[in-house]
C-alpha cells in the first residue's frame, strides 16, 4: 500500500535549474574560468557541499565553501529578483490533493534545509509536507540513498511503501538505490533530458495526476491489483 510520496524540489516544484546554472556560469566568469555546460550538467540532483569541492580541486581555487555559496546565492538573487523561482505549474493542487487523500508528504533535496524551507513558505505548501530532508544532513549525497531513506525513517514508513519524484539522474538512482518506486518528472526545465532507464514511470506535466495516479501507479509497479 502506498504511504508516502517523497518530493525532490529543484526541477519538480521548481524550475530552478537554468536559474543555478545561469549563476554558476556567472560565478565562473568572476572566476576568470571558462563556462563548461557539460561540466556543469554532472552536479545536477548532487549537493552543493560536492560541487565546491570539486570546483576547488578542479581548478585549484583558495576561496572557502561559504564564500563560493555567498557568490553564487548573490548571482541567484540578481536573476530571480524578490519573485524567488518559478513554480511548476499545478503541483502546488497536486499535493494538497495527496495530503487530503491521507498520503504523508515529504521534500527530500539536496538542497540547504534553510532554502527548502523558504521555497515551500513562498509556494505555500509548507502545511502539507510531514517531512524535510537536505541532503545537507545525510553522510552521503545522491545517488546514495540516503536522503531518501532518511526521509521514509522520519516518516515512519519502509522505503518500498513509498514513491519518489524526481527529474535528475542522481536522483533516479538515488530513488532505486532506496527501494523505492521512481516517477521522472520530464517537464520541468530545458535542460537537456537524462537516462530514464531508472524510472518507473515518467510524467511529462501534473494536469492530470492525481493521489490516484499515484497508487495505481504504486499498485502497477507493486504487482497489486
Amino acid at each position: 500500500m502506498l504511504k508516502a510520496v517523497i518530493f525532490d524540489m529543484d526541477g519538480v516544484l521548481i524550475d530552478s535549474e537554468p536559474v543555478h546554472m545561469e549563476a554558476f556560469r556567472r560565478m565562473l566568469h568572476e572566476l576568470s574560468i571558462e563556462f563548461d555546460r557539460d561540466y556543469y550538467l554532472q552536479f545536477i540532483g548532487s549537493t552543493t557541499n560536492h560541487m565546491w569541492d570539486k570546483l576547488m580541486k578542479d581548478y585549484g581555487l583558495k576561496l572557502t565553501k561559504d564564500e563560493l555559496m555567498e557568490m553564487s546565492d548573490r548571482n541567484v538573487r540578481e536573476i530571480n529578483g524578490e519573485a524567488g523561482y518559478p513554480v511548476i505549474p499545478y503541483v502546488t493542487k497536486l499535493i494538497e490533493n495527496i495530503s487530503r487523500a491521507g498520503i504523508k508528504l515529504a521534500v527530500a533535496s539536496s538542497s540547504g534545509i534553510e532554502r527548502i524551507k523558504d521555497t515551500l513558505s513562498k509556494m505555500q505548501v509548507g502545511q502539507f509536507f510531514d517531512v524535510i530532508v537536505s541532503g545537507n544532513q545525510v553522510k552521503n549525497p545522491k545517488p546514495a540513498p540516503d536522503t531518501f531513506l532518511k526521509a521514509a525513517e522520519l516518516l515512519m514508513v519502509a522505503p518500498s511503501e513509498c514513491i519518489v519524484v524526481e527529474d535528475s539522474l542522481n536522483g533516479m538512482k538515488a530513488a532505486k538505490n532506496a527501494g523505492m518506486v521512481c516517477v521522472m518528472y520530464e517537464g520541468g526545465n530545458s535542460l537537456p533530458k537524462v537516462d530514464t532507464s531508472y524510472a518507473d514511470y515518467i510524467i511529462q506535466g501534473y494536469e492530470e495526476v492525481d493521489a490516484k495516479y499515484f497508487e495505481m501507479i504504486y499498485a502497477h509497479t507493486g504487482g497489486e491489483p
